[in-house]
């Protein structure tokens, strides 16, 4: 056996779990003289990217009994002789936390929602250590005295080699596109961006990208038939992130209604592109992403006309467009993903 380190990054899975596209850069980006990486699921192993070798692929299977389910977990860390585990399981339950107790093995996961109750404490106590990606988190839910000295900010990160702005795109006269990207749910709210876009010209249109929860889907299209709104508002489904980039390049401006959000990729995504984003103040994320133009990019979730108000000028004038699409970019460039997998890097090695 080498002398690299083994480190398991376990995840639900990789057809819709939103991390696996920080997972799949870090797979990349990782040093490979310095560590191995194996990968565990819950579901579709199939879909585990092909770079990772199959012996280094691990399948979790949940049988509903918490002890069982941890000792199972602890005896593939030891089977695999695995250095460390990097979790970015998006769930409050503690079985992977517990498993490498038991098999001493270092825990380390990355907060990345804005959930919190008694089993993400629990979780979090019985953690070696924790990412947040979120400034706001320290305060929120990591001020107790047993977990404030084993956390560490390391915001998230975007391909800058992949979302990048088009040399192609020209000037759309005809229409002025905003779109959303991420979940059609109650969460990411697209239904505040509906109502909005009625007081909006009718050359305004909206796009939808994502997978949709069906019951929330219905609301929408209740919505758009009640005003009139078919031929403005465009459901397009789920999309691969190698399309991503295309289809980004294509819009106008990115809107982030999302009511609670920890620090949105898809928001670096677009800026990376050159489009220009709006975002609601969804939990600190999208002020830490915008910093000192906060009050031209952030809108309040409870108000249509606040929204409406810093959306006019990305319609109506085209020199602040232009100056918004260079200030786009140049945000995006200061979270360059290399920056988050090196992070990453220096935390393993402390941990270790």
């Amino acid at each position: 056996m080498s002398n690299k380190t083994r480190i398991l990054y376990t995840i639900p899975n990789f057809k819709t779990a939103g991390s696996q596209y920080v997972v799949r850069s870090l797979l990349e980006r990782l040093d490979k003289t310095q560590y191995e990486v194996f990968i565990g699921v819950e579901r579709f192993p199939e879909t585990i990217p092909q770079l990772v070798p199959k012996e280094n692929r691990i399948t979790f299977l949940r049988t509903g009994n918490w002890w069982n389910d941890v000792k199972s977990f602890s005896k593939k860390l030891k089977k695999h002789h695995i250095t460390i585990v990097h979790s970015w399981d998006y769930k409050s339950e503690s079985i992977e936390a517990m498993g490498c107790k038991l098999a001493q093995v270092p825990y380390l996961f990355t907060k990345k929602n804005d959930a919190w109750s008694k089993r993400w404490f629990l979780k979090s106590v019985l953690a070696k250590h924790i990412a947040y990606d979120n400034p706001e988190m320290k305060d929120r839910f990591f001020s107790n005295r047993l977990l404030q000295n084993k956390i560490t900010f390391i915001p998230h990160g975007v391909d800058t080699t992949l979302f990048k702005p088009s040399l192609e795109k020209g000037d759309n006269t005809e229409t002025f596109t905003l779109c959303s990207v991420g979940n059609i749910n109650e969460n990411k709210n697209q239904l505040f961006i509906l109502e909005a876009l009625k007081a909006l010209p009718e050359y305004v249109h909206f796009n939808m990208f994502g997978k949709a929860d069906e019951p929330y889907l219905e609301k929408l299209k209740k919505q758009i038939h009640k005003e009139g709104l078919e031929n403005r508002v465009h459901i397009k489904g789920f999309v691969l992130n190698e399309e991503l980039p295309h289809i980004l390049q294509e819009q106008d401006v990115f809107v982030l209604a999302s009511k609670r959000e920890g620090l949105p990729v898809s928001i670096l995504e677009a800026l990376a592109c050159g489009i220009p984003a709006l975002s609601s103040d969804s939990g600190g994320g999208a002020r830490f992403i915008f910093k000192d133009t906060a009050k031209e990019n952030i809108f309040s979730v409870n108000d249509h006309k606040d929204f409406i108000k810093k959306l006019m000028p990305f319609i109506k004038d085209t020199a602040y467009y232009k100056r918004k699409q260079r200030e786009s970019v140049q945000i995006a460039q200061q979270f360059d993903v290399k920056k988050e997998v090196n992070a990453y890097s220096k935390l393993y090695k402390e941990i270790i």
